[in-house]
């Protein structure tokens, strides 16, 4: 193999090896990865000369590796022969069978996600009708149903925290079309347990002992309510045929061959498509609705465009073309905030990446967030400019919030239209306005959203934008705040 042995990193220490830099990315991984990079470049370890794992779930991971740019994203999101999507789905402990409490997690593991080359293909052709374009826009009228919904909640001048709103709405959505109902509180309780799931995944994989108190246990547990949960659900579903909702086609779905989905791989895609389906985007719409409070002038050049194209409507895919700006909005906060914004691989086999050497079941995490502040790609790349996109397109290796290649997000256009539609009816009703004087974070598990709130206060429509608010907390770091 020409390329050369390891990848630049800090050496592993004595005695403590490699706990000082699996401490700071525990604490806060955007930060540790973007210190890496500056100090070693665009593909570093976390730590050479120890074994690591951030996300992995196997015992004998040999290192981890960070990257980020259009060159090396390509490397890693088109070749699948040597990186694969499985350092979530392989068994916990490939050793030994899997036990009765290791099921559900399994069974939830069997996602489209989680699954690679021919088996993955396979499985993706059997999901995509569920996301082709007309499927997508038969959905619009329950997005604008759920979104009118909170509409009526809100009262002007009321202090609302954003987040959590967006979070309902978008999980009330994907319950109805995925499920086929607005499945109401249960459905909240599902969404909620799916991203507890995703927040205690990090601390399981570290230390995956089904012992008392550990955030493995509460994972299991958790791992095991909702798998129940769904597996009801596609049980209520089995019963009532001629559905249109996602559920019912994969249950109708059939390959070349004529076989169906396991009821392993029902559960796995139903609980992937359920959880990616509203946490990304209420992240996406939480965002947004941030930054534009924070450049008043943009947030009324958008409302005018929303008022002179759709006139109190929510937007369609005929009219979207139209609303260029709302796009250009969108593309920026997709840019300076991806929902998603690291993207995982294994090594299959040993490999080579850049100019280096990658051996077989090192992680490979691609940067999607420090791609998209390349300042040679984005200019100001702290700036939020939505008018750098009118004419400007830097390809799906360097703007890439759905990730790329043959592994790109099979919801992204189901997303993209979904917080269009929100977005669009939200900011033809009311003027949103940012509390002053309150701390925002990034709170990462495999999403990226603010915390620990986004409060708002809404008012009615008017020419009056209320001028950008001061605010503190990892938010400084990661947008240029205009002047007050």
């Amino acid at each position: 193999m020409s390329a050369r042995s390891s990848v630049p990193g800090p050496r592993a220490l004595p005695v403590l090896g490699a706990s000082v830099e699996l401490v700071r990315f525990l604490h806060d991984p955007i930060e540790a990865i973007g210190r890496l990079f500056r100090l070693y470049g665009p593909i570093t370890a976390l730590t050479v000369g120890a074994r690591t794992r951030v996300v992995s779930t196997e015992q004998n991971v040999p290192g981890t590796v960070f990257v980020h740019g259009p060159e090396l994203n390509r490397a890693l999101l088109t070749n699948h022969a040597d990186f694969h999507k499985c350092g979530l789905a392989g068994p916990l402990y490939p050793q030994h069978p899997v036990s009765p409490r290791q099921r559900p997690v399994t069974r939830m593991l069997t996602g489209l996600f989680h699954v690679n080359e021919q088996q993955h293909r396979q499985q993706r052709r059997l999901l995509m009708p569920a996301f082709h374009r007309s499927r997508i826009e038969s959905y619009r009228a329950e997005m604008v149903a759920t979104t009118e919904g909170l509409l009526e909640k809100y009262r002007p001048g009321t202090i609302r925290d954003i987040r959590p709103d967006m979070m309902e709405v978008t999980l009330r959505i994907a319950t109805s079309t995925l499920f086929g109902t607005d499945l109401g509180r249960r459905g909240l309780r599902i969404g909620h347990d799916l991203e507890a799931w995703g927040v205690l995944f990090r601390g399981a994989a570290m230390f995956p002992f089904d012992l008392p108190g550990t955030p493995y246990r509460r994972w299991l547990d958790l791992s095991q309510a909702i798998d129940a949960a769904i597996l009801q659900l596609i049980a209520g579903r089995r019963s009532d045929t001629g559905g249109r909702d996602m559920l019912s086609m994969l249950l109708e779905a059939r390959d070349e061959a004529g076989a169906r989905l396991t009821e392993d791989e029902l559960v796995g895609h139903a609980g992937v498509i359920f959880a990616a389906g509203h946490e990304t985007s209420s992240n996406a719409l939480s965002w947004t609705l941030f930054v534009l409070a924070q450049h008043p002038q943009v947030m009324a050049d958008l409302c005018d465009e929303l008022d002179a194209k759709l006139h109190g409507e929510a937007p369609s895919f005929e009219t979207l073309p139209e609303l260029v700006l709302l796009d250009q909005v969108l593309k920026e906060s997709l840019r300076l905030f991806p929902p998603a914004p690291l993207n995982h691989r294994i090594t299959a086999r040993d490999s080579e990446l850049g100019a280096f050497a990658i051996p077989a079941g090192t992680e490979v995490l691609s940067s999607i967030y420090h791609t998209h502040r390349m300042p040679e790609l984005y200019p100001d790349p702290l700036c939020f400019r939505p008018q750098r996109w009118q004419g400007f397109d830097p390809g799906p290796y360097a703007f890439n919030p759905f990730s790329a290649g043959p592994r790109m997000c099979i919801g992204a256009t189901f997303a993209v239209f979904e917080i269009k539609v929100v977005l669009a009816l939200l900011l033809q009703r009311f003027r949103f306005e940012l509390v002053p004087n309150q701390r925002i974070d990034r709170k990462f598990t495999i999403t990226m959203a603010p915390a620990p709130r986004v409060l708002m206060r809404v008012e009615r429509r008017g020419r009056a934008y209320a001028r950008a608010a001061c605010v503190s907390g990892d938010v400084q770091g990661m947008l240029k705040l205009p002047a007050n």
